[in-house]
């Protein structure tokens, strides 16, 4: 047997980098973020008797083996994939994993959390344990917060665990509420029709940008800290305009949230962003640079009828348009058929030789 899972990369439409310390632990923080149908997957199977251990990412053509989990060394490309093994085999067992993706790195979609939420999953499936889905999203979280040090939030894990459309609410002191945000089908009709996903190929690179606002947070007479009350009170506004179906004033604290994102930090802004907002400017309610920004993908809400153009406009600036479709479903494991001897036998040959190069 195989165990397969996929989890949904994420957009954040309010209130992303309130949900990081020490923001978030100092004065409480809000996101809204929602699952969309792009997806990273992981695929486990056990390889028998022993502790081998096989790591190979499909996206980054890298791999890397060790005999068990406490072999595998620390850093390096597959450091995540590492840490998540590490954390999460139990003793005394051997394991091939091995992960893709539908969005390219540095997206700003939530793509490391969603891999590891899938991770998490798979490897929860091939081994027996039970969690819930907030219970996966916290594993995986500690994963990169706690073991490997990553700065950032939780809030990427939480979307790609849950789906759907949420509202993250984290309290001053530590701790975290998630619930589910609830609107009406014509509501999320609307949303899907107006929406778009943009790609300007600019990735960017979310750890060194965190690092960043955090060291801002901390300057006298920084702005990091009103634009981070603002972004939590665009959260908000966000709420109530999708839970009473105002698209407009969705998209109202769309552009507001991103005016909020660059105020963080300079390295926040995005010159690839701003041409594509001022390209599509007449054609769209609001829009947002995703994740952290300095790159990665905008969401854009246009004009009732005007979302194929806005589309066109952006591919003139050589951009890419992605559809934008929600994902309700969240984190899914099921098992597969197991991979052959011989199957098994070519990830061997492919991470023995990128081991060999590296």
């Amino acid at each position: 047997m195989r165990a397969f899972a996929r989890a949904p990369v994420r957009v954040d439409p309010a209130g992303g980098g309130t949900d990081a310390p020490p923001f978030c632990v100092d004065h409480g923080g809000k996101v809204v973020n929602f699952g969309v149908r792009r997806h990273v997957f992981a695929r486990a199977q056990r390889l028998g008797p022993g502790e081998e251990v096989l790591i190979y990412s499909e996206d980054l053509s890298a791999g890397i083996q060790a005999r068990g989990a406490e072999g595998l060394p620390a850093g390096g490309r597959l450091e995540l994939l590492q840490g998540l093994v590490r954390r999460l085999l139990p003793p005394g067992e051997s394991v091939l994993l091995v992960t893709g993706s539908e969005v390219p790195p540095g997206s700003g979609l939530g793509g490391s959390g969603a891999l590891g939420v899938s991770v998490v999953a798979a490897l929860d499936r091939l081994f027996g344990v039970s969690r819930s889905k907030d219970d996966t999203a916290a594993a995986a979280n500690e994963v990169e917060r706690q073991d490997l040090g990553y700065p950032g939030g939780s809030q990427d894990s939480y979307a790609a665990a849950r789906g759907g459309l949420n509202l993250l609410e984290y309290h001053p002191g530590g701790g975290m509420t998630p619930r589910g945000i609830e609107v009406t089908e014509e509501m999320i009709r609307e949303l899907e029709e107006n929406s778009l996903l943009v790609s300007t190929g600019a990735a960017h690179v979310s750890g060194s940008i965190h690092d960043d606002i955090r060291r801002s947070y901390h300057e006298a007479g920084s702005k990091t800290l009103e634009a981070m009350f603002e972004l939590r009170s665009e959260a908000e506004r966000m709420t109530r305009a999708l839970e009473t179906g105002d698209l407009e004033g969705y998209a109202r604290a769309l552009g507001a949230s991103c005016r909020g994102l660059y105020s963080l930090h300079e390295s926040c802004d995005s010159a690839e962003h701003r041409a594509v907002f001022e390209k599509v400017d007449r054609l769209i309610l609001g829009g947002k640079t995703c994740g952290a920004g300095g790159g990665g993908f905008l969401l854009l809400c246009a004009k009732p009828g005007l979302r194929e153009e806005c589309a066109v406009r952006v591919g003139e600036l050589g951009a890419a348009p992605w559809p934008f479709e929600f994902d309700f479903d969240g984190v899914r494991a099921v098992e597969e058929p197991a991979w052959s001897e011989e199957e098994l036998e070519g990830y061997r040959r492919l991470i023995a030789g990128d081991s060999s190069q590296g």
